[in-house]
């Protein structure tokens, strides 16, 4: 079996390893470990392969199917009653422009999703070329300034240069003609890469992944929201009664919603619910560069494959001494947090002394289950 290149007790695992810790996306990774290897370790066969990943069908990007709920039934002069109310013959104007306004919402929607993932593919193709960029350059640099004669013909060589390895240290980024790039001051100088546009650490405490959480806040909150509704769930009738109701971050109900397909029934609230937190989990983990910002803002180490295995140490959205709580408890990770009842939690703060409702446990745990599903 053959054995990995190591030079000076250095692997390019290890040093491909130490760039990702650090911040450098992968493809630029792959740039300077491929550098390294040319001036540190000597003459290899060169083979390209891309580091960004550019998958030809992305799951979470596929449109849900559109069922249209509005259908027009013809009026008869002389024969039927314009109304605005509805009754057991007549939808009215109300219902059918509520139904126009819900289909409208919908294709809105999907239209937001495709420009998501067209602006994503967008990046991530960008990457790409910035690989195959890197590696003209350098194939460039090798045949233009590298040459041996051997008779009549000139054999191109990579150079051979032993040096120390240095890391460098990241100085910020900034605008070098029209574009963004990120500077490095290294033993050697000063390196110029291009910088990547990626997510915020906002992306676990903003908006984006609350929506489940604060549906499921607003139905402890509100009694009358598991009586209208104890078994079955139709969407359009949910909406109907409480899609004006506004949420504890300000934002209405049906606003959380529109991430579902339209004319859906689910055999629960908290199977409706759970729906939302897959759909909002869907959309950021499709976003370039979420999972670098959500292991930043969760302090997750690179070799964790699943949020959910991440201490709740580094959850921002549940105040500390509650993060305490939870810990002495045995709820120590983000998907002990998901799976708990909020009863359970509420229980915990109670025998803590943590002042905390049946609305505050009801979003944490909400909360800890769209992120649990983040990756």
């Amino acid at each position: 079996m053959a054995s990995e290149i190591n030079y000076d007790g250095m692997t390019v695992t290890e040093l491909y390893e130490v760039f990702t810790r650090h911040g450098i996306p992968p493809s630029d990774a792959s740039v300077l470990v491929a550098s390294w290897i040319y001036e540190n370790v000597g003459t290899a066969k060169r083979v390209f392969s891309y580091a960004e990943s550019f998958p030809a069908v992305e799951p979470g990007c596929a449109p849900p199917p559109f069922a249209r709920t509005f259908a027009h039934t013809d009026w008869v002069d002389g024969e039927d009653v314009v109304q605005a109310g509805q009754t057991p013959g007549e939808q009215g104007f109300n219902e059918r422009f509520h139904r126009i306004e819900h289909d409208l919402d919908h294709l809105g929607t999907d239209l937001a999703k495709a420009f998501t993932c067209m602006a994503a593919m967008r990046v991530s193709l960008r990457r790409l070329l910035d690989e195959i960029r890197a590696e003209i350059n350098r194939l460039h640099s090798t045949v233009h300034e590298n040459k041996v004669t051997l008779g009549p013909h000139a054999i191109e060589q990579i150079p051979n240069y032993i040096g120390a390895l240095d890391f460098g240290k990241y100085m910020g980024t900034t605008m070098f003609m029209d574009k963004k790039v990120s500077i490095w001051q290294t033993k050697a100088g000063t390196i110029v890469l291009p910088a990547v546009e990626t997510l915020g650490v906002d992306v676990v405490v903003g908006p984006k992944v609350r929506g489940a959480a604060q549906l499921a806040r607003h139905a402890a909150e509100h009694s009358d929201v598991r009586q209208r509704f104890p078994r079955e769930v139709k969407l359009v009738e949910f909406i109907r009664f409480f899609g004006e109701e506004e949420l504890a971050d300000g934002r209405l109900v049906r606003d959380v919603l529109k991430v579902l397909p339209a004319d859906t029934s689910y055999p629960s609230l908290d199977a409706m619910f759970g729906e939302v937190s897959e759909r909002e989990a869907a959309i950021v983990r499709t976003t370039v560069g979420a999972s670098s910002a959500v292991s930043a803002a969760l302090g997750i180490e690179a070799e964790l494959e699943n949020v959910a295995d991440a201490d709740i140490a580094m959850l921002a959205g549940v105040p500390t001494k509650a993060r305490a709580a939870l810990t002495r408890a045995g709820i120590s990770t983000l998907g002990k947090l998901a799976d708990a009842k909020p009863e359970q939690v509420l229980a915990v703060m109670k025998e803590a002394g943590v002042r905390a409702d049946v609305g505050d446990a009801a979003e944490w745990t909400g909360y800890a289950q769209t992120l649990s599903k983040l990756r």
